[in-house]
């Protein structure tokens, strides 16, 4: 399998999450991050940031993905918070078309009626692209009025994408680009942010790959600036 460097460019509003943090220090980045904004938020808002925050930096810590960011400020004075990973495994085909085709149909039975699946035609290449909307996020009873855990909406978005090797020759890798967010008011802000970001990556040999090293890089940079407010 010949090695990939993955190329985007990523709106400002993303920053980098820092892997294998514990619930405190998980807390510290954020509260850090949220008075850098020099805005005052409720301590159950904050924990509930903290929370997803801590979640990504620990399957960071245990799946070495290529780049995971987080964002949380405010769309028209609504607090939002959003988390961003780009990962990479192997995936042995022939043709990435053929590849598409199979996930497009083996995720949209596996979703069923809870998702939009479908394959779409991106400038790197083809993807499969799942977008869905889940309650697998639980605001703990002693936040809520009821006394009792809440389900919280959490809107993904999912682009499974093979490696073209007119891109990557010999290249049997599969990128996943993955954004979660349980501000579901804001997906169409959010949106805005994702389509420059799925059109502006590209995949290349890794430098690595001469000297025999396998592993895929990432080469982020930061586009000019968000697509809509967000502050």
């Amino acid at each position: 399998m010949s090695a990939v460097q993955v190329s985007f460019e990523i709106s400002p509003i993303f920053q980098r999450i820092t892997s294998g943090l514990d619930p405190e220090r998980a807390r510290a980045e954020v509260t850090a991050r949220i008075h850098a904004q020099g805005t005052a938020v409720p301590d159950e808002l904050i924990d509930e940031i903290t929370a997803e925050y801590q979640k990504v930096s620990t399957v960071l810590a245990d799946t070495g993905v290529l780049y995971s960011g987080s964002c949380f400020g405010q769309f028209d004075g609504d607090w939002s918070m959003g988390s961003l990973t780009i990962g990479v495994q192997p995936l042995s085909y022939r043709d990435p078309e053929v590849a598409i085709a199979g996930m497009t149909k083996i995720l949209a039975a596996e979703h069923g009626q809870h998702a939009e699946v479908s394959a779409i035609t991106l400038p790197c290449g083809q993807a499969t692209l799942v977008i869905r909307q889940s309650p697998d996020l639980r605001l703990p009873a002693e936040f809520s009025d009821s006394g009792e855990d809440l389900p919280i909406d959490v809107a993904q978005l999912q682009a499974f994408i093979p490696v073209p090797p007119r891109s990557v020759p010999g290249a049997q890798t599969l990128v996943t680009v993955t954004f979660s967010t349980p501000s579901t008011d804001h997906w169409a802000d959010y949106c805005e942010l994702l389509v420059p970001l799925l059109n502006s990556i590209r995949f290349r040999p890794a430098p690595e790959a001469d000297l025999g090293a396998p592993a895929p890089e990432a080469a982020p940079s930061v586009a000019g600036g968000p697509a809509t407010a967000f502050g």
